[in-house]
């Protein structure tokens, strides 16, 4: 069982490049991915989903991924040399056409930035994605390690809370049938009332045993209830993401049990299925940050 909450951070320093890395979970029913990479980084967001989808099942999930140069890029000097001929030629027939003496020098080409420039080395490269790609990984490590702590958390607090529903399944068994018998009793006296006021109606005593026989009847809730708390059992200790079954099986449990409150005409046993109804409340609740 995994909570569906937590963070996870990385980072990677190598070749000059630094990459960071964090990614953070959220309860959300659905499942939701939220990127923010480099510019840059198009091409790699398909693989970068799929990576997360791999560890992240459930809930929203928020990545950013910074990159960062960590010394000064390569430079290289660029030099038009085409322009440079251009000068030169031209410089020298306008020194013909004004009857110059001498050749043009260097420095009339100097100090032309479009013939010397500076061009700085692009250096991150695919190096950087592939960087980015391995702190994410580490990101999720630490990220899916916090959600399995919080979920052996939430994992003891539902065995806490089925235990003590299923403790409270016998008091309930012993009195729904001093329930059933109390029904009976009323039954049978009201059955000897009919009976001495002859002739008999028929259709009014299959009315009152109607009656009888479904009032107080919890025997059907009672096994349905402890096959419900038998699979969430068996879903604690499932791998994989278990929330949706969780939640669906509380969902009967709270019908089974909402049924026996309202068939229930003792106020012991109403009380008893006022407290497991809480129980199942506090773990639809819990539910909600379970993978």
């Amino acid at each position: 069982m995994r909570s569906m909450t937590g963070f996870g951070r990385a980072l990677i320093e190598r070749d000059g490049i630094r990459v960071t890395a964090e990614v953070r979970a959220l309860n959300q029913r659905f499942y939701e991915l939220k990127l923010n990479l480099p510019r840059t980084w198009g091409e790699y967001e398909a693989e970068i989903r799929k990576i997360i989808q791999a560890t992240v099942a459930r809930g929203r999930v928020e990545l950013f991924v910074k990159a960062v140069t960590l010394r000064p890029p390569a430079a290289r000097l660029q030099v038009n040399e085409g322009l440079a001929n251009q000068y030169v030629d031209e410089l020298r027939r306008l020194a013909r056409r004004l009857r110059l003496n001498g050749e043009p020098g260097i420095e009339a080409i100097l100090n032309r930035p479009e013939i010397f420039h500076v061009v700085e080395e692009e250096r991150e490269g695919a190096d950087a994605p592939r960087l980015g790609i391995v702190a994410i990984e580490r990101a999720l490590k630490a990220l899916d390690a916090e959600r399995l702590r919080e979920g052996k958390s939430l994992r003891r607090d539902f065995a806490a809370r089925i235990k003590r529903v299923r403790a409270a399944i016998p008091k309930i068994e012993r009195l729904a049938e001093q329930t059933r018998a109390e029904v009976m009793k009323n039954f049978q006296a009201r059955v000897r009332e009919l009976l001495a006021n002859l002739p008999v109606n028929e259709k009014r005593l299959y009315e009152e045993a109607s009656s009888a026989s479904q009032h107080g009847d919890i025997s059907e809730e009672i096994t349905r209830l402890k096959i419900h708390l038998d699979g969430l059992g068996d879903l604690l200790n499932r791998e994989g993401p278990v929330g949706k079954s969780i939640e669906f099986l509380l969902q009967e449990i709270n019908r089974e049990v909402n049924t026996m409150g309202s068939k229930s005409q003792n106020a012991a046993l109403s009380h008893l299925t006022v407290e497991v109804k809480a129980e199942a409340e506090k773990m639809r609740e819990q539910v909600q940050n379970v993978e």
